[in-house]
């Protein structure tokens, strides 16, 4: 990855994660965590390669993982 990364829950349509889960590999998200029975993967990629996450057969949604830092930084 040589662009900005960003983390990322993308939800998949139920009963598709394992067949989802290559493919998102394969579009450039390195795959932290796996959560079959809520059908979401979380992960980091590349901020541009966002609507190729989306693209992907059975993926629902990609949605950016805000952090909130409070003081003292």
């Amino acid at each position: 990855m040589t662009g900005a990364v960003d983390q990322v829950m993308v939800s998949v349509a139920e009963g598709s994660l394992p067949q989802v889960l290559d493919d998102l590999r394969e579009a450039g998200l390195v795959v932290d965590t796996v959560l079959d029975a809520l059908g979401v993967v979380t992960g980091t990629v590349e901020v541009r390669a966002i609507p190729t996450l989306l693209a992907v057969r059975g993926v629902i949604d990609v949605e950016r993982q805000w952090r909130v830092q409070l003081p003292p930084y």
